[in-house]
């Protein structure tokens, strides 16, 4: 998996990944940003919501359920000092549908979170970082 971010000048990035597809990101105006996108950190929240949507979905549907409405609101609290990286994170889901019961819908976000979100697991493990880089 690869992504390229070519700077804006300001606080900004348009991002691309390895499938072709760009999203800016950018800083707020209070950090000195033009709030031209999402924050980094709203990207990291946006990729917990849709890893886990897309288990859920998933899940849900092997279990024979009709998913007929689905949002998510994910709510990060962060860390006072640097890096200022999320202590904790809460994620209320919405769903209706036929089919849907309390064990279906737990079973299904317990799979997500522990088995199969990898966003999830990227959070919660300590990750390896290299860096290179060159000054022209």
């Amino acid at each position: 998996m690869q992504a390229k971010l070519v700077w804006d000048g300001v606080l900004g990035f348009e991002a691309t990944g390895g499938s072709g597809r760009s999203i800016t990101t950018d800083a707020s105006v209070a950090a000195g940003g033009r709030s031209l996108g999402p924050t980094p950190m709203e990207l990291v929240l946006f990729g917990l919501g849709g890893c886990m949507g897309i288990d859920i979905v998933q899940i849900l549907q092997k279990s024979r359920v009709e998913i007929t409405d689905f949002t998510m609101e994910l709510e990060g609290e962060r860390a006072s000092e640097h890096p200022k990286g999320f202590t904790k994170i809460k994620i209320h889901l919405h769903l209706r549908g036929k089919g849907l019961g309390d064990v279906v819908i737990g079973r299904a976000i317990n799979l997500s979170m522990e088995k199969y979100c990898s966003v999830r697991s990227s959070l919660k493990a300590e990750v390896v970082t290299e860096y290179s880089f060159e000054n022209s």
